[in-house]
Formats: C-alpha cells, structure tokens, sequence
C-alpha cells in the first residue's frame, strides 16, 4: 500500500494528502509491531485486590465456585481454571461455606437401585460411567462406587458381558480448542423406517452440540438443527462433514460466515469423521438398538406395515417423541461422562475449561449424491389431528409397554 500510494502521489492523490496518509500507514504499521510483541496471556486469572497489609488477595466470588462444581470440576481443576494454588481455592471453598462432598446425593441404596433399573431399563450396554452421567444430567450426584454396586444389585448379567467385551482402539486425534472444529453426519440404521438421527459434535472437547431425529433428510432439516446449536454454544471455526447433499445449507452459511479460502466446511469421506462417526457407536448401544429391535418385531408380528403411508405415519406419531426423548437423556448422560484418555474429565468440562482459557488463533462448492428419505404421503384433517392428539400421548403409558399399546390404539383411530 505504501509503494502505491507514493507512485499516486502527484498523479492520483494531491502530494500533501498523500504525506498524510503516509504517515498514518506508518505509524499503524509501528502499533501493530508493539502489540505482537507484547507477551500474550495463557489463560483466565483470577484478579487480585491490594490490602492495607500483606500480599494481594485474590478475588474469587461464591458464583464462581458454585459454577465449576456445577459441572463437577475437581478442587485441582478450579485451582487451575482460577490460576491459584490448590491451598487458596481451598480457602476460599471454606469462606464461602461450601463443601464438595455436600454435593452427593444422600438417597439410600434402593431408591437408587430403582433409578438405575428405571435408566438402563434393560439395555446390558450402559456401564457404570453412562448410568452415573445419566443420574448427573439429572441433578443426582453420586459415587461411581455406589453405581457400579448398584448394577451389579440389579443386572448382573450385563455387567459379566461388559467385562468380556473388548477396548476399542483408537487413533490420535487433536484439535486446537473449543468451536475449533464440529463433526456433523447423519445416523441411518432407522431409514428402514424413514428415520434419521442426526448429529454434530464438537471435536476439542467431544461435547455433543445437538442429536435430534428427523423423519426426513432434507438440508434444511440439518440447518435448523445447527442453528439452535450455534445459537447455544457459538458459530464454529470449522465443520467436518460427508458430501450428502443434507449439508450443503450448512456448508454453504460456513463459506460464507467464515470465508471459502480457510477450508470452513471440510468435505471428505465419511472414515475420515473419527468423532462423530465413533458417537454412532454410542448412540446404537444406548438407544438405537431398542427401537430397531422393537421395530422388526413389530413388522414380525404384523403390526407394523412399512409399505403403508398410514401406519409410518402412525410410527413417527408415537415413536418419535419417544427417541428424541431418549436422545435427549443420552445427550445429557454423553456430556457428563468421564473420559478416561482426557483423566475422566466430562465433554462438558473439557468445553467450559477450554472456554475459559484464552482462544488460540482460529484457525469450492459442490452439490453431490443425496441420501433420500421418501415424504409421508398420509395426511390426517386438522380436526381429527386434534382429536387424536387429545386421546393419545405418545410419551405416556409405562416403559415396559415401549409404547405398542400406544402404537395400536394410533392405528385404529386412523383405520376407524
């Protein structure tokens, strides 16, 4: 800029203009070799307040410790999040008249027990860290001690096959911080009955950011989903997703937030998603599995027909508020969970803490093959709509019945 306003001066620009604008470059360019220079700051510090006498104090509020335990933050963790000794956090914990063990759950062995049956209900894949992060999202704070008790009281049969079943390995994965960069795909293993999860997580921290079931696969579908997530966590840096046409809104809204030459939408093979793809795991063990087993035994039993529009659109009616429901409580459950390769520090930590510490610096367009998920054709008149929804709740009934009394009762409404 410098060499072209010189070469304009006199010709495009008056001389003395020219000298003026000369100078300001110069002295912005001065500024701005001042600031790289200043060292930058790793990380939230807790400020410090000078007294009459003695050292400075730091100053720590009740809100703000009351806020780290919420996400159950070890009195080591607060310690380093604030930027204090292990000592000072545990002084001002005791100012504040706060104690960490204050924080369990009192509740007596069978009223747990009755908790656990009621969450795992059934499911041998839900161990002690899923079952305890479950009772978490819940509020419920207790020892992984008294949960893996528990299980074994309850179910155990489950914990011997969790014992015989085999670690997965996995390969090294890192990211700069939070909102670095999100994970985005959708789960089919429900298509057979035009029902489609999905899903984004946020690659740093491993947090899940949204996971809803949809029963369609159209891109704006994804894009509402990712609106509500942004709007709760922020915009991020950078999404990894396949080339299904469904993210081609939300790879579109990155270009054009984030800019196209930076690689804000990462496109590639769904083997090169490591985080999402291993969440689908998860997913299938803590919920899917039921509801696909429970759908081939309807079609098995000649309740279910998926070849008619009205007893689909009968499923959906019942079933779909059921698995985003449950969807939900593994969100909750997910977030919570320890991780053993991060020193079981949850997805929820991993993300506040990364949050808390200072950001580092953040780091063409094609229209490819669609996954399809057929338009229900079944429609039910508003009046009747109305009626039907006065009669049946699709998330009452008991869980035992997983909801095909419920499915029966749709069917013959729609069928009278």
């Amino acid at each position: 800029m410098q060499s072209s306003l010189r070469w304009a001066r006199g010709r495009l620009v008056e001389t003395g203009l020219a000298g003026q604008l000369l100078d300001v470059i110069k002295e912005f360019l001065q500024d701005t070799g001042e600031d790289r220079q200043i060292p930058v700051s790793q990380g939230y510090r807790a400020p410090r307040i000078r007294g009459r006498v003695g050292q400075p104090r730091c100053l720590i509020t009740e809100e703000q410790l009351q806020f780290l335990l919420s996400f159950n933050f070890t009195l080591q963790q607060i310690a380093d999040i604030l930027g204090v000794s292990r000592r000072t956090a545990t002084q001002r914990l005791r100012q504040h008249n706060i104690t960490i063990r204050g924080c369990y759950s009192n509740m007596t062995n069978a009223e747990l027990d009755e908790r656990v049956i009621d969450l795992v209900h059934g499911n041998d894949e839900l161990g002690p860290d899923a079952v305890r992060a479950r009772l978490f999202g819940e509020g419920i704070v207790v020892q992984r001690r008294r949960v893996r008790q528990s299980l074994l009281r309850t179910n155990p049969a489950g914990a011997a096959l969790r014992a015989m079943s085999h670690r997965l390995h996995r390969r090294t994965y890192r990211v700069a911080g939070p909102n670095s960069l999100w994970h985005l795909d959708g789960n089919h293993k429900l298509i057979r009955w035009r029902i489609v999860i999905h899903g984004g997580i946020d690659g740093f921290s491993r947090m899940i950011v949204f996971l809803q079931a949809a029963n369609n696969n159209r891109s704006s579908t994804l894009m509402e989903q990712f609106v509500q997530a942004v709007d709760q966590f922020g915009v991020p840096s950078r999404v990894r997703c396949d080339h299904g046409g469904e993210n081609n809104a939300v790879c579109l809204f990155m270009d054009v937030f984030r800019g196209t030459a930076r690689g804000s939408a990462l496109r590639g093979r769904s083997t090169h998603n490591q985080r999402i793809e291993r969440l689908w795991r998860d997913v299938w063990n803590g919920l899917s599995n039921v509801y696909h087993s429970l759908f081939t035994l309807l079609e098995q039993d000649g309740i279910l027909d998926i070849n008619s529009e009205t007893h689909l659109w009968a499923l959906h009616y019942v079933y779909m508020p059921r698995i985003d429901r449950d969807l939900q409580h593994f969100v909750n459950q997910w977030n919570h969970h320890g991780l053993r390769t991060t020193r079981y520090m949850s997805p929820y930590r991993m993300f506040v803490r990364g949050c808390l510490r200072l950001q580092p610096p953040v780091p063409t367009f094609n229209w490819p093959e669609r996954v399809a998920v057929p338009a229900n054709t079944f429609a039910v008149e508003p009046g009747r709509l109305q009626e039907l929804q006065h009669r049946v709740d699709p998330l009452a009934g008991s869980r035992d019945g997983m909801g095909v009394d419920l499915l029966e009762e749709v069917l013959s409404f729609l069928l009278s």
